[in-house]
């Protein structure tokens, strides 16, 4: 499954369980800074746990195996046995004619399901724009006046009074009517950064616009901010019995926006309840320690572990493997041919793309990691055809690849390569570090390499590569791809 899909699934899977067990244990609880916090932590951590990489803790046994590096000419051109008698002819498709393999459209589901899940957050995305947008509509045939610490915009027509931002939303007949008290409620969300939760939660919903347990969660944390809200109203020195009067009032009109904090929001009865209930219990902290297991076992479950190969003292300091014949290709479990025509590359027959050709080298390469690649190349095929697969095949790991050329269509191929030089020719000694090369004991650009290279006689002469365990991959395929582009034969080996 695509990297981010897995991400987006475990963070869903987090987002359900921590939200279940503070629906379980913390949600009636009057210690509401604590609540604030823990759902607030619980985004957090349902955002961050599938990104956590955990150490190894325990390190299984490597094998080692030293595997020949078939390391001369990579292009080699190999003669394929046929069978006596054999015949061979070219079938021509129609032009007007199109193929059975283009006729099957097929759309993989993880496909399917990733489009789905984009449009979803575009969907989400417009709505959330929609939203900020009607609002600052409204704010624009507003009155303004500039108060302590935030804006007041007065509307002449009936909105439900609310806090954006630093700003504060309320009709003109509330405000004649009820101003004090409805200010005191609003300006207590602003004190609080209630905005800054809110817009936290809304960019979580485009993300997770699936999820129901962030929609519980939204409306969760929206039911706190007012509680706050509440407590600070009364303790400002307004008369309980009539703002609670007030709140039955305004109770019945509508919610309009998501990312404001509206006096009207959250149930009547909830807020008058949590009003008159006893203060904070002390229950509260044994109740938070209960997420610290849970989060532990979510990291063991979702925490990216980093592997880390053990080095063994026994190793010999220096190994060399001497190169052998690169066996002709064929067709079982450790090899794959792929036929590359002029009108697309063939594999068994069937025309595939170069993501099909991937996933089908990564199957090669899981079931032998020193599985062959055989390339069957037609006559006047652009190399940069050639190239795109065998980049494909080395982004999956298939790094011994065979390549022949057709002659003329009928199947004949030229006569194999002369054997490798013996170690008595080798021309060049070239050391890979960490971060760049070495000829001689004397750094060296990958131009002036190049320069050396163009003295060196294919026919006689070869180039010793000595690599370790921390020397850069990518100057290691970059060396290659040069010398095979030169056609030059070279060896290479590993040094501790």
């Amino acid at each position: 499954m695509n990297t981010f899909l897995t991400y987006i699934l475990e963070s869903t899977i987090c987002i359900g369980v921590f939200y279940l067990l503070f629906r379980l244990l913390m949600r009636k609880e009057t210690s509401f800074a604590v609540n604030r916090a823990t759902l607030l932590t619980i985004v957090a951590a349902s955002v961050i746990v599938p990104l956590v990489q955990l150490p190894q803790l325990m390190q299984t046994p490597v094998h080692v195996e030293l595997i020949p590096e078939f390391s001369e000419n990579k292009i080699q051109i190999q003669n394929l046995p046929a069978p006596e008698n054999a015949t061979s002819f070219e079938v021509q498709q129609p032009v007007g004619e199109p193929t059975s393999t283009a006729k099957e459209l097929t759309i993989p589901l993880e496909t399917l399901l990733r489009y789905f899940y984009l449009a979803g957050v575009l969907v989400a995305l417009l709505l959330f724009i929609r939203n900020v947008i009607q609002i600052f509509m409204l704010s624009r045939k507003a009155t303004v006046q500039q108060m302590d610490g935030y804006r007041l915009l007065i509307v002449d027509r009936e909105v439900p009074s609310f806090a954006f931002g630093r700003s504060v939303v309320i009709s003109q007949t509330d405000y004649e009517a009820h101003g004090q008290a409805i200010l005191a409620h609003e300006q207590a969300h602003i004190r609080q950064n209630h905005f800054v939760d809110l817009l936290l939660l809304e960019l979580v919903r485009i993300i997770h616009w699936f999820n129901p347990a962030v929609y519980a969660l939204i409306g969760d944390l929206k039911e706190i901010h007012e509680f706050q809200a509440d407590e600070q109203t009364l303790h400002s020195g307004i008369d309980a019995k009539q703002y609670q009067l007030l709140i039955i009032q305004k109770g019945v009109g509508p919610r309009r926006f998501a990312l404001a904090n509206s006096f009207n929001h959250c149930r009547i009865k909830k807020r008058i309840t949590m009003m008159n209930k006893s203060k904070i219990s002390k229950a509260w902290r044994w109740k938070v320690a209960t997420f610290l297991p849970l989060l532990a076992l979510l990291l063991m479950a979702f925490g990216n572990r980093s592997e880390k190969i053990p080095v063994k003292e026994n190793v010999p300091e220096k190994v060399i493997e001497t190169p052998k014949a690169v066996p002709s290709p064929q067709i079982s479990q450790s090899s794959l041919l792929i036929e590359i025509r002029k009108d697309g590359n063939y594999i068994d027959n069937k025309l595939c793309t170069l993501e099909e050709i991937g996933k089908k080298a990564e199957l090669l390469y899981k079931k032998n990691p020193n599985g062959v690649a055989s390339l069957k190349v037609e006559s006047d095929v652009p190399m940069s055809r050639v190239t795109e697969v065998k980049e494909v095949l080395r982004n999956s790991k298939v790094l011994h690849v065979n390549y022949s050329t057709a002659n003329g269509g009928a199947g004949k191929l030229s006569p194999p390569p002369p054997p490798p030089p013996t170690v008595r020719d080798m021309s060049i000694l070239i050391h890979i570090k960490e971060n760049g090369y070495s000829v001689n004991g004397k750094v060296c650009t990958f131009d002036e390499i190049e320069k050396m290279l163009d003295d060196i006689d294919p026919k006689k002469e070869f180039v010793e590569i000595e690599t370790r365990s921390t020397s850069s991959k990518e100057l290691q395929l970059t060396l290659k791809e040069m010398l095979e582009k030169k056609g030059i034969t070279y060896r290479i080996s590993w040094t501790k």
